[in-house]
């Protein structure tokens, strides 16, 4: 058994801070002897689903957290840091960890609460909410950004106390005080000695945010991508190479980085390095690990969602809907003859089997309610146009028999998922057609994307933190589209051996998160809240002027 677990850890779902994978820090902890990890990022439940499959695969134990961001008074305060006169930050952090499945759906719920309800620069939430959603979840009293911490640092010993007691009153035996080994030793001893007064047990973590201690130089490089900090006006590429090492480099580049995790151990210690690091600060006590290793012992398994029918199911019989609209439109067409009849009723028992015809319910309205509304659709494409069905409901507007297309591309009886029916309507009226979803089916969600380090982006990105004359990356780019092209192709020779750690850093950034957006088209529609299944988020549609912010999964 481990004698300690990583329960704040942060995967590249935190963007442009955590660097690794889920899998990748699975892997780490494995190989640092240990059978359970916790991931906790930023804001968001995004890394959930990677964490459960790569835990899986490695036979390892997942705990799903977040770090959340807590208003220290309520979600609804949206006040400037400049007016707010009782001190208090715009938000804090805070550990959170489901417990079991009835925590985990809690925890969905608060987080969609703090992306709609709470979000003001970040997504919010407050004591109000995790009170309200707190069961089965374990609450960890945050880093030095934390709401007890902050009271410590303003001198506020009697609201720190407060807290304490609140926490307590409602989690009971759940909550738990952090102690960081990079935190001020008073505020280590002040939060030590609080855990003590009330019977709360203090847990160490490390707040990691990279995997291996050989990682750190990448780390520091992906900080200063993010936090884009001034550059030293008498450095520039070869001043900096002329350091002893990378993390000297960017010392010298750039010496007032607004955070750097170059002097603290913020990756997947082993027990010893956790141990010895906070033996650095006078802190020998061995409850503090014990209490990591109880925590995960507390979190039972969750429940791994695949392969759910959630779509919505209309008062009406489905199929009997679906057959008569088919054969009001059949006979509205003018096509009741036996061939196109024999089609309709293969291609309907076809759907009747698959219990699909909610789905062709679904994008038939959603198609006819844009006609109706003069947005232009298109005549439809790819294999749907091989349905008479969908033809029928105007769905498309090929007839398939007429120009002799299969149903069975469109649908293979052997397979259970849904099929594609590629739909295209017109840009700049697409918003409306999902405000329309919204508003008819209630639980609706856009996609949301993830943008990668990759191609040339990543190239520059490297070159620009070593402040690589952008005329010497221009020229090395020229006539090259994709990485692998930036590696092999002999005309870039030059540049990698004048510029060898451009080539490393980027090799070893490309494939982790960079940014992310919204997809153009796609929506999920359910009959069911969405966030029971998958955490909702909210994102700003540059293309969908008509919503405002939107939720996204």
């Amino acid at each position: 058994m481990s004698d300690f677990v990583h329960l704040h850890v942060h995967s590249h779902y935190s963007l442009m801070d955590g660097l690794n994978t889920p899998h990748e820090l699975l892997d780490a902890a494995k190989k640092q002897g240990q059978a359970c990890l916790a991931i906790t990022d930023h804001g968001t439940l995004s890394s959930h689903r990677d964490m459960q499959i790569a835990a899986k695969e490695l036979g390892m134990k997942p705990i799903l957290g977040l770090e959340a961001y807590i208003s220290a008074t309520d979600r609804f305060d949206k006040r400037a840091v400049s007016k707010r006169e009782d001190n208090t930050s715009l938000y804090n952090h805070i550990i959170l960890l489901a417990k079991n499945d009835i925590g985990l759906k809690n925890l969905q719920k608060l987080s969609q609460i703090a992306w709609t309800e709470g979000y003001y620069h970040k997504p919010r939430i407050d004591m109000e909410v995790l009170w309200e959603f707190g069961d089965g979840i374990i609450v960890v009293s945050g880093c030095m950004n934390g709401l007890i911490s902050k009271a410590i640092e303003r001198g506020e010993d009697e609201k720190a106390r407060e807290l304490v007691k609140s926490f307590k009153e409602r989690f009971k035996e759940d909550f738990y005080i952090e102690v960081q080994s990079h935190n001020p030793e008073s505020l280590n001893s002040a939060l030590l000695k609080l855990a003590d007064e009330f019977g709360v047990k203090p847990v160490a973590t490390g707040d990691c945010h990279f995997a291996k201690k050989e990682e750190r130089d990448l780390e520091e490089l992906l900080l200063i991508l993010s936090t884009k900090p001034s550059q030293n006006k008498e450095a520039d590429y070869s001043s900096g190479r002329a350091r002893s090492n990378i993390i000297d480099r960017f010392d010298h580049l750039y010496p007032d980085r607004p955070i750097s995790f170059a002097d603290i151990n913020v990756y997947i210690q082993s027990y010893k390095e956790i141990s010895e690091d906070f033996e650095k600060t006078e802190i020998t006590r061995k409850d503090i690990f014990e209490s990591s290793v109880e925590i995960s012992n507390k979190v039972e398994a969750y429940d791994f969602h695949e392969n759910l029918d959630l779509l919505p199911v209309p008062k009406k019989n489905a199929l009997k809907t679906l057959t008569q609209m088919c054969e009001q439109s059949l006979s509205e067409k003018g096509l009741e003859n036996e061939e196109y009849r024999e089609r309709l009723q293969e291609e309907l028992q076809v759907i009747a089997d698959k219990n699909f015809a909610s789905y062709f319910l679904i994008v038939g309205d959603m198609v006819s309610w844009s006609k109706e509304n003069k947005i232009m659709v298109g005549p439809g494409r790819g294999s749907a146009a091989g349905s008479l069905v969908c033809y029928l409901m105007g769905i498309t507007d090929v007839d398939p028999i007429k120009f002799d297309l299969l149903f069975f591309r469109f649908i293979n009886p052997e397979r259970n998922d849904f099929p594609d029916i590629d739909t295209d309507f017109m840009d700049r009226r697409r918003g409306e057609v999902k405000e329309f979803l919204r508003k008819k089916f209630k639980n609706v969600a856009s996609i949301s994307t993830y943008q990668l380090f990759k191609d040339k982006g990543v190239v520059r990105d490297a070159a620009r933190v070593f402040d690589v004359p952008l005329g010497e990356v221009n020229k090395a780019l020229k006539g090259v589209e994709t990485f692998e092209e930036f590696e092999s192709n002999k005309n870039v020779d030059w540049f990698k051996q004048k510029y060898p750690e451009v080539t490393d850093f980027a090799s070893r950034l490309r494939g982790r998160i960079r940014s992310v957006g919204i997809h153009a088209a796609g929506v999920v529609v359910a009959k069911d809240a969405i966030s029971n299944y998958a955490p909702i988020e909210t994102r700003s549609d540059a293309s969908d002027d008509v919503s405002g912010r939107v939720p996204v999964i």
